[in-house]
């Protein structure tokens, strides 16, 4: 399943029933974020991702509550955004326990009337879909970085080179794209590989990184984010490694390595650009 479409794999005939709609493919393979333009100009987001297991709550939120649709396991909850006191809803179809789910979530719902009905809907086209084994692939490019394990390219005798961190303790994300070592959460001393691709260049300071174009980025303590809580400091350096396609032509592929902890602004960026050549040496070089 990771070289599946997220953004087909529900029937956009499905998603019209709530309204117009328009794709975005995010930042990262395996993630899609649909909107649906509804009556009186009300947007909902349709967040499609792929994981390993079902989604996991927020400290004091209820768990998830399974249910068999179909004889397939799939995670439901709901709730109200502390943010916006919109309706979100959330159905995780279970593939394979613990091995491979598809998580469909809905937000920012006003009405608090259209969001579950929406993700049931969802939720019964994957079903359809995984039951029928036609999957839609995502069509990557055999130099893709969709095709790479971010958990691959850092050694644990080099993580070990940030402090605070546990290196042997290493966080995979189910598609490869993102990896953390250390702690998980941006509250956390960790570092991370994280691919992404872009259609903005690139902001920051620019530096070159084994002849391609890069910058570093730090970014400051922060106590209290309203959608993402308290952050630790973190300095990170992202690489332009080639196009990105053929499902998000024109964009740019970027390897991002970051280190995040308690360290000084100095440390944590003299860190990053230290590690980011060596990620970077374990990839294969990109065809023109």
């Amino acid at each position: 399943m990771r070289g599946a479409d997220p953004c087909k794999l529900i029937d956009e005939n499905v998603l019209t029933e709530f309204g117009k709609v328009k794709y975005d493919k995010g930042i990262s393979y395996g993630q899609c974020d649909i909107l649906l333009d509804g009556p009186n100009d009300e947007f909902v987001s349709v967040f499609v991702d792929l994981q390993a297991g079902p989604s996991e709550v927020s400290v004091g939120d209820p768990a998830p509550t399974p249910v068999l649709r179909d004889g397939v396991t799939v995670y439901e909850s709901e709730g109200v955004s502390e943010l916006t006191g919109s309706k979100d809803c959330t159905r995780d179809v279970v593939l394979r326990e613990r091995i491979a789910t598809v998580a469909i979530g809905v937000y920012g719902d006003e009405s608090g009337s259209r969001a579950c009905r929406i993700a049931d809907a969802a939720a019964d086209d994957v079903i359809r879909l995984l039951k029928s084994g036609d999957l839609p692939s995502a069509r990557h490019a055999p130099d893709s970085l969709a095709n790479q394990d971010a958990c691959e390219l850092v050694k644990e005798s080099e993580a070990a080179r940030v402090p605070d961190i546990d290196p042997g303790k290493r966080h995979a994300d189910f598609t490869g794209q993102s990896c953390t070592w250390g702690g998980r959460n941006i509250d956390e001393p960790h570092l991370y590989v994280f691919f992404q691709h872009l259609d903005d260049p690139l902001e920051g300071r620019p530096l070159t990184v084994r002849g391609r174009p890069a910058t570093v980025n730090y970014s400051s303590a922060v106590a209290d984010n309203a959608l993402l809580g308290p952050s630790l400091p973190s300095c990170a350096v992202d690489v332009e490694y080639g196009e990105a396609g053929p499902s998000v032509k024109g964009r740019t592929e970027v390897v991002s390595v970051g280190v995040t902890g308690e360290s000084s602004r100095r440390e944590l960026c003299s860190l990053a650009q230290e590690l980011a050549p060596k990620v970077l040496a374990r990839l294969p070089e990109p065809s023109d």
